[in-house]
């Protein structure tokens, strides 16, 4: 592991989840999925579904370019 502090936090978190005994677990994310979608559940709702069509994601008007960085890290690829 690097000498990063946000490294040793990450792992810290992950330990901690993982020392959990699955009823904890399953309340933790009960929990997250209440607090993400209203109501508890993912669905789609029906009245949503023609604004979606209409407003929704299209294609990519255009494609951006390739990266030719040596490195391949570039704004572009990332």
């Amino acid at each position: 592991m690097s000498d990063d502090p946000r490294d040793r936090l990450i792992a810290a978190h992950i330990q901690s989840i993982h020392a959990r005994a699955e009823p904890d677990g399953q309340r933790l994310a009960a929990a997250i999925a209440h607090r993400c979608w209203p109501g508890g559940e993912d669905r789609s709702e029906p009245g949503a579904l023609p604004w979606v069509r209409l407003w929704g994601p299209r294609g990519l008007a255009f494609l951006p370019p390739a990266c030719s960085c040596a490195v391949g890290r570039c704004r572009i690829c990332n």
